[in-house]
This record gives structure tokens, sequence and C-alpha cells, in this order.
């Protein structure tokens, strides 16, 4: 929950789980770590967080931290020592305390090797994060007996699919199997541990403290600290040297206030670097026949270079490159306000909107920074319109001349000038198949080599010529790589942006297999369709509508594997349609990934709740699962939304057939 706090910036006091628990016992829970709530709460704050983020490895990490910290508590109480083995006949004690809905056999295959057994009551549904938490805490022993060489996995589980990678748990688990199992084996088993290497309490309260280890001659060291004269050497040291101890102490406070505003500005950073991190695409979708690829080098934790897409409707694309002043936290705040902008500022013609951003930065950010930008405005009939704020002018490769050169343009930075809307001008290039254009920030041109040799424009427009023959990607990457070789053994003085886009050369041949994959599809000959969306995909593999018509046609032809991995990458670049997750939840059903069906089936819902094939889907999967409660749910909410729907009385008699729970 603070994680989730964290992420989402919410203020400490506010609850975001208001449906499902209330105000008194959220602030209870992040107050008291020890405050005990329902299985069935810590189920819905899990599964409501799980959602949205990836707490797999805090899941994971908290089994760890609760081995540890509760080890003591098995240890004898006479002080006398015991190895890994011991500790791990005693693992079930702790389990015991922990829960009461899960028991914990152990069972030694040989001296460094266990299985371990987890059972649970008959009338409680393990869960995914369960099988996380369990193999976290196993992972606690090995940090407790500082083992180097070790392996833990699972072997085998009731659950049917578990909400992370599979290969993060185990490589071979079998699933819907009779027990829960874990394997830990282990090569050195080099300590012992008692109550006095555990704590600090026993070091002050006694006057010798003993360490053993066990060297390979399986020998034991043992070394004896008189704690009597340390404590009384010391104390002459101090007399004797009390001036010199005042400085240190001098000393040592002033080092923990640097190193708490080293740790202010540290969490700054981090918290500006993954905001920025959400600003910026990692990838530009293909647009109608254009295609993308970008390359984006920050020189420190967060970078005053930015660059972003908005669509225009379905007829013009709006793509910008900015280089902001300065670097840091500032930098970063610039960059998240030419972002909102930008979107709130959209423009038939780029000029203008420069005039309002100019405007507007003259408000908010005071002239105490800038920011110089080109703005590309690309019609459906690849008419381009384009206009430059202090920033370096674009290259433009012509497919039919093989040559690259220089744009027009010209204009003040924005964000400094009042009167700076005068120097916009807007300028018009047409782009034709095969043409390329290059928007890129200065750090790339004005880079040095180690004799201090600019890379400059000249050297960039020749590459740009002599990748004639690759595509975009390629085109830019070889860019990258010359750059890279031109400036090693140099630190970099400057962000580096490069945003390529290249108008296909292959746009008529797309055009004429992507509409006869849409004529299969409408006919539902779905593996027809697979084939020609297929060999369109290979053209434009970016081209978000042939994405989802491909994954929707490979799921219904029954290729579920491949529908996942289509209908996943689609769903990254978040376009929010409702039926690119509901068919995404019928592939995870199919393939008995029950969890993530729920998960994708529900966000189907939050996209759409008019639709309620999704709630139907539900209902089928909790059906599945003897989930009776939750099926119940779903169809009262199916009532609220139309009570005549045709499937809720057939659903509500499946309903009654099952055992309760």
């Amino acid at each position: 929950m603070q994680v989730y706090q964290r992420e989402y910036h919410l203020p400490r006091h506010t609850n975001p789980f208001p449906e499902i628990l209330d105000d008194t016992i959220y602030n209870r829970i992040l107050k008291d770590p020890n405050y005990w709530i329902s299985q069935e709460l810590e189920d819905k704050i899990i599964q409501t967080v799980s959602q949205s983020l990836d707490i797999s490895g805090i899941l994971y990490h908290l089994g760890t931290e609760s081995l540890i910290t509760n080890a003591y508590e098995l240890l004898p109480l006479d002080d006398s020592r015991i190895d890994l083995g011991e500790m791990i006949e005693r693992l079930p004690i702790l389990i015991g305390r922990l829960t009461r809905v899960v028991y914990l056999n152990v069972k030694p295959t040989s001296n460094q090797k266990v299985i371990f057994v987890f059972k649970y009551l008959p009338e409680y549904q393990e869960k995914w994060y369960d099988a996380v938490f369990f193999q976290g805490m196993l992972n606690g022993l090995a940090v407790l007996f500082e083992l180097k060489t070790f392996t833990i996995r699972m072997t085998k589980t009731r659950l049917f699919g578990i909400h992370v990678s599979h290969k993060e748990l185990g490589e071979d688990i079998l699933f819907g199997a009779e027990s829960n199992e874990y394997e830990m084996e282990w090569e050195e088993d080099s300590l012992f541990l008692s109550r006095s290497r555990l704590t600090k309490d026993d070091v002050n309260h006694r006057h010798r403290v003993m360490v053993t280890s066990r060297m390979d001659s399986q020998l034991e060291e043992i070394s004896i600290v008189d704690v009597k004269d340390v404590v009384g050497k010391s104390r002459e040291l101090a007399i004797e040297n009390r001036d010199l101890e005042a400085a240190v102490e001098v000393l040592k406070s002033f080092k923990q206030e640097l190193e708490k505003k080293q740790l202010s500005m540290a969490k700054d950073l981090k918290l500006a670097k993954n905001i920025q991190k959400g600003l910026i695409p990692e990838i530009i979708p293909d647009w109608n026949g254009i295609q993308f690829w970008t390359a984006f080098t920050p020189m420190q934790e967060v970078s005053g270079d930015y660059y972003d897409y908005f669509p225009y409707n379905m007829d013009k694309l709006g793509v910008a490159v900015c280089d902001v002043s300065g670097h840091g936290v500032p930098a970063a705040f610039i960059t998240a306000l030419s972002k909102l902008l930008f979107s709130n500022f959209k423009k038939p013609k780029p000029s203008e909107t420069f005039k309002l951003i100019n405007r507007e930065l003259l408000d908010l950010v005071k002239q105490q920074g800038y920011t110089t930008c080109v703005y590309v405005l690309i019609h459906d009939d690849y008419k381009v319109l384009y206009s430059v704020a202090g920033h370096p002018r674009p290259i433009l490769y012509r497919a039919k001349t093989k040559r690259a050169e220089i744009c027009e343009g010209d204009g003040t930075f924005l964000g400094m000038f009042p009167d700076a809307g005068d120097t916009f001008r807007d300028l018009q290039i047409q782009l034709e198949p095969g043409d390329k254009l290059f928007l890129y920030t200065d750090g790339l041109t004005e880079a040095e080599n180690d004799k201090g040799k600019a890379f400059g424009e000249e050297k960039l427009i020749h590459i740009i010529e002599s990748c004639a023959e690759k595509s975009i990607q390629e085109t830019v990457e070889t860019i990258l790589t010359n750059h890279k070789e031109f400036t090693m053994g140099t630190d970099p003085m400057d962000d580096i942006t490069l945003l390529g886009l290249q108008l296909s050369p292959m746009l008529p041949e797309f055009n004429l297999i992507k509409a006869k994959g849409d004529e299969a599809y409408h006919k539902k000959q779905f593996s027809e369709a697979v084939d020609f969306y297929e060999q369109a995909h290979q053209i434009l593999p970016r081209e978000l509508d042939t994405q989802l018509s491909y994954g929707k046609a490979l799921a219904y032809s029954g290729n579920f594997e491949k529908a996942i991995s289509l209908l996943e990458s689609y769903n990254k670049f978040k376009t929010n349609h409702f039926k690119s997750h509901s068919v995404l939840g019928y592939c995870y059903y199919q393939v008995e990934m029950y969890e993530k069906a729920e998960i994708e089936w529900k966000k189907a819902h939050s996209i759409n709740d008019s639709n309620l094939s999704n709630l139907y889907n539900l209902a089928q999967l909790y059906r599945k699962l003897n989930q009776k409660k939750k099926m119940k749910d779903v169809i009262e909410k199916m009532k609220r939304i139309e009570e005549t729907y045709l499937h809720i009385l057939p659903l509500e008699k499946k309903w009654e057939s099952l055992p309760d729970e």
C-alpha cells in the first residue's frame, strides 16, 4: 500500500481504496505493521493493487524480511548453536505463528536438499501471492546463513496459473497438483547461529561473546572478545583524546546532514526520473504507413530533452522534439509542462501551437527556463507542416534522389520573449514513399571526439545517405553506432535525442494485404485472415489497427499463445480499447491462466461498462473456479446494468448448482 501511495503520488492520509476499506482501517494498517486484518480483506487489497502495479518483487522481499525478523524466536533459549538444517526443522513453528490457514511439512532428501510442502486448509483457496511470499521466506534462510551457492524453486502448486512469470519461481512447475511444494538445495553450510549472534542486546549484557564458524576442515574457529577490556581501553583513549573526539563528532554530524541532503536529492531525482519516464513514450506506433524509430540518451538521471507524439483524431499526427534549458529536476518540470501544453494546444498550424505554448510558459515559468523545439504536423495525405523554435532544423532524405538536405526554418525559443510569436513560421514538405525525416537535439551534432572535433551536421547527412537501402530503424541505429565510435573516450556533454520517421515504400502493398485480411475477418474466415494480417504486420509491425485485428484473428483461430503476445504488446500503448483486453482475457482463460483472465476482463469492463459480455465471462470464470460469492456479485452487477439481459437467468441456475464455499 505504501508503494501504491508513492507510485501515484497520493497524500499520506488519502485512502485510495474506499470501496473495500474505510479510512480508519486504512490509516491503522499504515501506522501499525502488526495490525491484523481478515484474509478476505487482504485478498481484496492485493488484487486491487496488483491490477495496476507489479508487486511480485515487493511480496518476495516481504517474505524474506518476515523470515529474518522472526528467526530470532526460533533460536534455542540457552544460546546453544544451530545450523541451517536445524533451523529448517524449526520453520513450521514460524509458519504456524504467522498464519492459521496453511501448515508446513519439511521433507529432507539429503544433507543439503529439502522439500517444503505447504498444506492449506480445505476451505481456503490459495492465492498467487502466497506462492511468491513463501518462496521469499525460503530465500530468507539463504540470506540468514549467508549461502553463496543455492537454488530455491517451486515444483508443484494447486494453482492453475500465477500472476507473475513462472520462470521467476521455477522452470518446470506442475500446475493443478495436489500440493504446493518447493525444493531448496545448497552446497555449503558454513555458519552456526545463536541468540548472541542475532542481537546486539546480548553483547551489551554479557562480558564474553562467542562467534563460531565451520571451516573447510570441519574444525571450528572460535574467537572470544573480552568486552570489558575493549570498553576500558576505549574510555582511556577517549579521555586522552577528548578534543579529537569532539572534532570527530562534529564532522560526523556534518556528514550525517550531508547524507540526509544527498538522500533527499536522490529521492527527488528518482521521482523526477520516474515521472519523466512516464512522459516520454518508449515507442511511437506506426501511423498511416509512416514508421518511427527513436533514440534517447539522457546525460543525467533526468533529461532536458523531450519528444512525444499527439494524435489529431484520424487525419493528422503531431510530433515534437524539444530541448529544455538546464538539466535535473527543473528541466524535468518544464518537460512535464511541455507535454501538457502540446496536448492542450492542437492547432492546425505548428506556428499557432508555438505561440500559445510560448505565452503559457512565460506565465508559468517566469523566464526561469526555456525550451527549443521542432514541431511537425503530418497529414493523412503525407503533407508535413513544421515550425522551428530555436532548434536544429530537420534533415529530409529523398528516396528518389538518394540525397539528404537540411530543411529551412528559423525562430526563437519558447518561454523567454513575449514577442517570440512573430518569429515562428510554417513550412511545408511533401513526403513520398521511402522518404525519411530526422528530428534531433544539438547534443547529437555538438558532441566532440577526443581531439575536440564536433560530430557535426555534414557527418550526420553523410551517414543518412549511406543508409539509402536501410529501414528507419536500421538508419537510426547506424547513426548511433557511428556517433558512439566518434565520441569514444569522451564524457557526454549534453542529452541526445534522435527521432526518425519514414513513409514506408511498401505502403501500397500493405494497404492491399490489410484490406484482404479485413475482408476475410468480416467473413469469419479467421485462419485466412491470420495469413493476410501476418504479411501486413511484417511490413508495418507497429501499426496498431493491424496488430489488434491480427491478435483477434489469432485468438478466434485458436492460436492463443501468439495472440497473447500480440495483444499484450498492443495494450502497452494504452489505447484503452476494451476489445483488446476482452480478447486477451479470453486467450488467458483458454490457456488456464485464470488470474490474468480475471484482470483483463475487469479492465475491459471498466473501459466499457455497458457491454455485459465481460461480466458474463467473469461469472463463467468464477463458476469454473467454484467461487460462488464472486459469481453472485457479478450476476447482481449485471442485473443493475441490464435486468433483462438474456444470460442472467441461466447463470443464476448454474450458480445455484455450485457447492457452498
